[in-house]
């Protein structure tokens, strides 16, 4: 039954509209190995692509349809939650003396990209899948020339079909994706660090 059909049913038998839940990806866990004392970064809010820039839930059965989770929303737009995970997780890290979501005069470089898919993938009636796909981009925070780039698509078994299930599936999937990235990020930050004093001293 389509929703609306089911809201005015609901409706029709005296029942009251289902409460809308939130969700959101799980804080990173805290990883700081190092003293912080790598270059500032800035991460930007990520641009999400067609239905994926909505906080309704979206899953898919089919390659060629989605739809949407009645009653679950992320908890802000999708470009935004990943853009805050990213800071938080690279925050954790301990490869960067600052990170901001906004660029200062102390930022070396501002990471941003798209949200390509953040989905629940329904294989069959017993296995679901969590999908997400970014790109990354990182900017020269003096330039604004691009010194880095990369795509990533991360798939996550699901424990359970459900809104819930995605977001814990999709946060495992974001783990791999700043473990994957962290280590490439903090050598381009620094190397533009270093080349703004270089030009600061010609």
């Amino acid at each position: 039954m389509k929703p609306l059909a089911l809201t005015l049913a609901i409706a029709a038998c005296g029942g009251s509209v289902p409460a809308t839940r939130y969700y959101q990806l799980a804080s990173p866990p805290v990883s700081a190995h190092r003293s912080g004392d790598g270059a500032a970064i800035a991460v930007e809010p990520l641009v999400a692509d067609g239905a994926y820039g909505d906080q309704r839930i979206v899953y898919r059965v089919d390659p060629v349809r989605l739809d949407y989770y009645d009653y679950h929303r992320w908890s802000t737009a999708p470009g935004a939650m990943i853009g805050g995970y990213l800071a938080q997780a690279l925050a954790s890290t301990g490869e960067f003396s600052a990170v901001t979501r906004d660029a200062t005069s102390a930022t070396a470089v501002v990471l941003g990209g798209r949200v390509l898919a953040l989905e629940e993938i329904d294989v069959d009636s017993h296995h679901w899948v969590g999908h997400v796909a970014i790109e990354l981009t990182l900017r020269d925070a003096s330039t604004g020339a691009i010194v880095w780039a990369r795509s990533f698509d991360e798939r996550e078994p699901e424990a359970a079909q459900s809104p819930e299930g995605l977001a814990r599936a999709a946060g495992v999937a974001m783990r791999r994706i700043v473990e994957a990235s962290v280590s490439d990020l903090a050598q381009f930050a620094n190397r533009e660090a270093q080349a703004r004093v270089t030009r600061q001293l010609e």
